[in-house]
């Protein structure tokens, strides 16, 4: 009876102790309310393009120095990391982004982007229309509570800082720079991405493929120029081209499993320059979007075998094939590893409720993060979709929802970073505790 006693009574303490962290860290966010929005507001104004996000990257690497973070620098572009020590326990790796995009901002906000960068010599204004700067407030902020609550968790946090997701280039350059071995091995690994859809508060969870691995390829069809007035001396590239985008079409509809998805768009095609002359050649960009190893390279060797059958019977000799190109901007699915993501839904269940916590269905867009997931070292990763809408915009009757990327995406700051801050702050503590 009285081990029972003394086992309820420790088992009470630590369900107070719990408690009462959660409540002191929804304490402290009260008073860094204001801080927390200054900070996301500057940003908001300041935006980089990517591989170019020098101020943006020296900000938050000073400012994470500031709460005890030992700097891990020359990580490719402007990347880092910030590493805090807290005794015995498993690594954490959470990551935020910290590059624009290049759009002009229409949100008519206050503190509305005005900024204009030169890239490729020509002028563009430049806005964080992804919601980069709330993830990196969210950052800053989540950083900010583990360190001031160490006596609550054991192990190591890796905050990485990371440049150039919009291009799809920074995890890649990341991952193969030499001090890429000083980071400590993650036990885990999370990230967040805003979703326009959601409230503010609301959790997405998304398990297995969540987002697209991405493929662009840019095709050169070639043929025989000639006059468009004697199509029969000259092999037309265009009519090659026409025939090729009908085709391939099919690829995906008649090659892949219905419950393999994948996406095969053309964007662009470039070739000709007057109505009455047959030019040498088109050329098409392509973006491939994919979720499984096996549909991206059925895909490609569809495109090739299509294209090279096509200029066969066209006549073209073998050095006249398609040129195809796959752009260095090629990036890996997203996978959610499903019992990290059991394990992370049960803490904010419990600590927030079940009403927070949605369901969001897989998307085709492109996302870096999978670079640090399974693709590389199959760390279990989590993505988490936060949600950044107003609910009195939400629940009107015919409400005007802008979509990350839309020069109008102004997120519900006020409320979602404290939001995010304070779930990802629970969700990292209980973490450390989970390994054993």
């Amino acid at each position: 009876m009285r081990n029972s006693l003394m086992l309820l009574l420790l088992l009470s303490f630590h369900f107070l102790s719990a408690q009462n962290y959660s409540l002191q860290i929804e304490s402290l966010l009260k008073k860094e309310q204001s801080t927390n929005l200054d900070c996301y507001k500057n940003l908001h104004a300041h935006p980089e393009l990517s591989t170019k996000e020098f101020n943006t990257a020296a900000y938050l690497r000073k400012t994470i120095q500031s709460y005890g973070y030992e700097i891990i620098d020359s990580l490719g572009y402007q990347s880092f990391a910030a590493v805090i020590k807290n005794g015995n326990g498993p690594t954490i790796l959470y990551r935020t982004e910290m590059d624009g995009l290049p759009v002009k901002e229409e949100t008519s906000l206050p503190y509305a982007s005005t900024v204009v960068s030169i890239k490729d010599n020509e002028p563009f204004s430049v806005m964080h229309a992804c919601g980069h700067d709330v993830h990196m407030t969210t950052w800053l902020g989540i950083a900010k509570v583990l360190s001031q609550f160490k006596n609550n968790w054991k192990g190591t946090l890796v905050m990485l800082a990371q440049s150039a997701e919009e291009t799809a280039q920074g995890a890649k350059k990341l991952i193969t720079s030499p001090n890429f071995n000083l980071i400590p091995q993650p036990t885990y690994q999370l990230a967040i991405h805003n979703n326009g859809d959601l409230k503010a508060g609301e959790v997405g969870f998304c398990d297995g493929y969540a987002m697209a691995a991405v493929d662009m390829i840019n095709i050169t069809i070639y043929g025989k120029g000639g006059h468009g007035a004697a199509p029969q001396n000259a092999i037309d590239p265009i009519v090659l081209s026409a025939q090729y985008i009908n085709e391939i079409q099919t690829i995906v509809s008649r090659n892949l499993s219905p419950n393999d998805p994948a996406i095969v768009t053309v964007g662009a095609i470039h070739g000709g320059t007057a109505g009455n002359i047959i030019p040498n050649q088109v050329i098409l960009k392509l973006t491939i979007r994919s979720y499984s190893k096996e549909a991206r390279e059925t895909i490609i060797n569809r495109l090739k075998e299509i294209g090279d059958n096509l200029a066969a019977a066209a006549g073209l000799s073998k050095d006249k094939f398609p040129l195809y190109e796959i752009l260095d901007m090629s990036i890996p699915s997203l996978y959610n590893n499903a019992e990290l993501g059991k394990k992370i839904k049960n803490i904010i269940e419990h600590k927030f409720g079940a009403v927070v916590i949605k369901q969001v269905k897989p998307v085709m867009l492109g996302e870096d993060f999978g670079v640090y997931g399974q693709q590389l070292s199959n760390i279990p990763s989590y993505l988490l979709w936060m949600g950044t809408l107003n609910p009195e915009i939400k629940n009107t009757d015919h409400p005007v929802i802008y979509s990350p990327h839309s020069s109008h995406f102004a997120p519900f700051a006020e409320e979602c970073i404290p939001r995010n801050i304070s779930i990802i702050s629970n969700c990292l503590i209980e973490l450390f505790k989970s390994v054993n």
